[in-house]
């Protein structure tokens, strides 16, 4: 049987529901697994690496949580069968090598308030995906139990991706140029059941929303219907209190918006670089996900 792409769409978006019903919300776990497996984009399968809860395979990357200006430690755990190098990327320190096979403990130091992120360093295990976020400080500085969503940016050149995992991999020539961009290791329509990622909240609401920029390239997203409050920047502490509809996130940029919920309906968020919001070309895809207000 031949699937269109409609179908291909829906096929991707009933597996990522399914994964995104046990997908991790942020935690205070002591332990993350690299893990290998396959991700299946339209039209393209591709090598993955993914940092998750356990040594089980789901393709999201875990996202975990710690008080801020708390010294604190993770066990990595590899379970890949090559070496990787792990870090935090705050401040580009802390790399620590972990075997095949073998698990290591990386000392994560006393961090501000806001997003940093986490994940593999070494050419293969960044490119092939293993990397989140630490929300530090979040669940502190939010009143009345707001939630707080996340939203793990990626673009993926996926002939680069297989090269890379087969050693072939002579670089992205004059330009790079992704064709597959992700919320959460997600592509649109799929982004719109990830529970960690669509805005699901009351009229009224006050919610964060935590970000991380994995890519190799800049991204500006969207809000349709509201502004967001800039809360934290780990490149531009300058910009906290901006509010603003429309926030660029640079390359390596952790960030934290507050949204006000104060009109009800379904508002779209997107990547405002129209290559942002295809799946290899294909529109509508990429970066679109949902502010869902419920009266």
């Amino acid at each position: 049987m031949q699937l269109n792409f409609r179908q291909l769409s829906k096929y991707a978006a009933i597996i990522c529901m399914i994964w995104s019903m046990n997908g991790p919300s942020a935690t205070a776990q002591e332990d993350l697994w690299i893990v290998r497996g396959t991700w299946t984009t339209f039209p393209n399968e591709v090598p993955a690496l993914r940092l998750e809860n356990d040594s089980n395979w789901t393709g999201i990357n875990a996202v975990i949580a710690r008080a801020a200006d708390t010294a604190s430690s993770i066990t990595i755990h590899n379970t890949d069968s090559l070496d990787h190098l792990c870090a935090l990327t705050w401040g580009n320190q802390f790399n620590t090598l972990i075997e095949a096979g073998s698990a290591a403990t990386i000392e994560l130091p006393a961090l501000p308030t806001g997003v940093h992120r986490f994940g593999l360093t070494d050419t293969i295990g960044e490119r092939l995906g293993a990397f989140s976020m630490v929300q530090v400080g979040l669940t502190e500085i939010t009143t009345n139990s707001s939630p707080i969503f996340h939203w793990n940016l990626g673009d993926w050149n996926t002939e680069s991706i297989a090269q890379i995992d087969s050693g072939s991999y002579s670089g992205e020539g004059a330009q790079y140029i992704p064709d597959q961009f992700t919320i959460n290791e997600q592509t649109y329509p799929a982004t719109a059941d990830d529970a960690n990622g669509t805005v699901e909240v009351q009229l009224g609401d006050t919610c964060w929303i935590a970000i991380a920029n994995h890519g190799l390239m800049d991204h500006v997203l969207h809000f349709h219907g509201f502004h967001v409050l800039i809360e934290t920047s780990t490149h531009h502490p300058d910009r906290v209190g901006w509010s603003k509809d429309t926030v660029p996130i640079k390359r390596g940029e952790g960030i934290t918006v507050r949204l006000v919920a104060n009109l009800p309906g379904m508002y779209p968020v997107h990547n405002h670089n129209l290559i942002a919001v295809t799946n290899a070309g294909f529109y509508p895809g990429g970066m679109i996900t949902h502010i869902h207000v419920q009266p």
